[in-house]
């Protein structure tokens, strides 16, 4: 079996798939998003907070894609600091566009070194006015 078949079946056998299946009652669809990704290509400051909050890195990316629950940030330039090799949160800022002065936090969930990305969970997501 494939991992990527491996991991499906992992995924089916949780406590959230179950809720999902006996909402929805279609197995079928127990493996999908609840949102829809939406890509898109702005730019976002952003800075890293270790575990005690203190700040340790802050730069730019391209925001790629996001969904109410989260987002993937692609193509990050440090001004300063650097990944962090302990426990960190995500904090950013999207600089331009139609989402302009959209602020969200959340957690880091994995890395792509291909692109130098990194998808984010929301924990909080707010607008300044």
């Amino acid at each position: 079996m494939s991992n990527h078949r491996a991991t499906l079946e992992a995924i089916k056998r949780t406590r959230a798939a179950r809720r999902l299946m006996a909402q929805k009652n279609d197995p079928s669809i127990s493996c999908r998003r609840e949102f829809r990704r939406e890509e898109t290509n702005q730019v976002v400051e952003f800075c890293l907070f270790d575990r005690e909050g203190r700040r340790v890195a802050r730069g730019n990316a391209v925001l790629l894609d996001y969904s109410p629950h989260g987002a993937k940030i692609g193509h990050v330039r440090f001004d300063e600091g650097f990944w962090p090799d302990g426990e960190f949160s995500v904090s950013m800022r999207i600089t331009g566009g139609q989402f302009e002065g959209v602020h969200a936090h959340g957690l880091p969930l994995r890395f792509a070194t291909t692109s130098a990305s990194l998808a984010i969970r929301f924990d909080a997501l707010y607008v300044k006015l």
